[in-house]
């Protein structure tokens, strides 16, 4: 009955007709519905023009209220942004221009580069944390934190390994020490949940090509209350402003503006609100499974996936042995095969993984099933015997 239920889901997905697809932390292909919600989005735009722009906002408004209830916070506390580089290059000018004097960011090795280069372009600071067989301790972070630490930048779960962090622990740790912690939770959300509130976090971004089934549709971007009052967005665009009381555009000039109090103060101008209406449709799928129902789901293919490893000459890099540490992702090197050339050899054969720092990076979704996983590991051994 179980697998008959995710059989009739995988029909959603005509990816699975085509590949073997373990790729979703590079961009999670897009279920039938999805697709059908952004061709009318266009259509409309074909057929009418700009004629209910004004409904397609609504939208797009009453879904970051959707989202801002899934972290656990108010909807004038998150907007969208176009991507995490261009969130996180908000908050860094913000911090580079209210921050103290000589002040520093800790940070992890393993980040993708969203994560830290947007701070260091600025010129501030960061200390990297080195792991220690994948794994990152609350301690460990702690320790690099000095008298000049402004606050922590890191990811909810990592890209390459997959190492997922003890949010609420590390969260609670900095707000006693009066740290910002400053997350990337692109890899993690919406399959894993995130509370804002008990993780104690100030900002978080989520780009949703990775696991929101909707493909290049922007960045939730959150911020606290208390972080944008003391540190406020040190750019503005046209939407991120007051308009005057007779204009809903800001046309006046020479003039001081206001930015907006809430998060709309890094709402610079208009997004693709087509493809947030995919991103609607596909938060209604997840909550229609289950998010719960989907994470016991990929919990069961990655633990058949690693059992099934472990029978191949293979090293498992992830730190797979702590379930609080593992996420949908396991990062592997073969021992004696060249990694990059197994990827191309899988990807002839119609097996889609991803090589990440030089190893062969498996991401499992809810629509894979487990003779897809019987399909990845029957290539590796044809590829590791020739």
């Amino acid at each position: 009955m179980e697998e008959k239920f995710w059989d009739e889901i995988r029909e959603e997905f005509p990816v699975t007709v085509n590949l073997a697809y373990f790729h979703s932390a590079g961009m999670s292909p897009i279920p039938t519905r999805v697709f059908e919600t952004v061709v009318r989005a266009y259509e409309k735009i074909n057929k009418f023009g700009d004629m209910y722009f004004l409904d397609d906002l609504e939208r797009s408004n009453a879904l970051r209220g959707k989202l801002a209830e899934m972290l656990n916070t108010k909807t004038k506390n998150v907007c969208y942004a176009h991507n995490t580089s261009t969130a996180f290059a908000f908050v860094a000018a913000a911090l580079k221009k209210s921050g103290p004097a000589g002040f520093n960011l800790v940070s992890l090795h393993d980040e993708f580069p969203s994560s830290n280069i947007p701070f260091e372009f600025q010129g501030i600071p960061m200390k990297f944390v080195e792991p220690e067989n994948g794994i990152y301790t609350v301690e460990s972070i702690l320790d690099a934190v000095d008298g000049n630490t402004l606050g922590v930048v890191c990811s909810h779960v990592q890209y390459s390994t997959g190492f997922m962090l003890e949010m609420e622990k590390l969260g609670k740790a900095l707000r006693e020490r009066g740290l910002l912690f400053i997350v990337n939770a692109t890899q993690a959300f919406p399959v894993y949940d995130v509370d804002v509130e008990k993780m104690h976090i100030d900002v978080l971004t989520v780009s949703f090509h990775k696991w929101g089934l909707c493909a290049v549709a922007g960045t939730l971007f959150f911020t606290s209350e208390s972080f944008r009052k003391e540190y406020p967005s040190a750019m503005a665009g046209w939407l991120s402003v007051k308009p005057p009381a007779d204009d809903f555009i800001p046309t006046q000039k020479n003039v001081e503006y206001e930015a907006h109090e809430t998060a709309e103060q890094y709402n610079f101008g208009t997004m693709n609100i087509q493809a947030l209406a995919g991103l609607d449709t596909a938060i209604e799928f997840y909550k229609e499974i289950g998010r719960e129902k989907i994470r016991e789901r990929i919990n069961s293919l990655t633990d058949y996936l690693i059992s099934q490893l472990r029978e191949l000459p293979v090293d498992i890099i992830s730190p797979v042995e702590k379930p609080e540490y593992r996420s949908a992702i396991i990062l592997i090197n073969l021992k004696d095969a060249d990694n990059l050339k197994a990827v191309e050899f899988l990807r002839k054969h119609n097996v889609v993984t991803s090589v990440r720092a030089g190893n062969i990076r498996i991401a499992c979704n809810f629509f894979n099933n487990f003779n897809e996983i019987d399909q990845l590991i029957n290539v590796l051994e044809l590829y590791m015997e020739m």
